[in-house]
């Protein structure tokens, strides 16, 4: 994967993190660490669940195998 993916995963991470915990009145820093260990829980099973999705429709035959168009193949 591209590095830039890696920056725009980081951060939405560290958006959602700072607004959740802005949102919630977390102050502290043990409070806001646990409002970003549970983003980056929910990221990872978002993430999970949208390529585990594609598989799916892949291995039914509904969608082709470039459902999710890789940033290398644009070029």
């Amino acid at each position: 994967m591209s590095p830039r993916y890696y920056l725009i995963s980081t951060i939405i991470v560290i958006a959602l993190t700072l607004t959740i915990s802005f949102w919630k009145e977390k102050k502290t820093v043990k409070d806001i660490s646990i409002v970003f260990c549970q983003v980056v829980i929910l990221w990872t099973f978002l993430l999970g669940a949208v390529f585990g999705l594609t598989e799916l429709l892949v291995y039914l035959g509904i969608a082709q195998s470039g459902f999710i168009i890789q940033g290398e193949d644009l070029k």
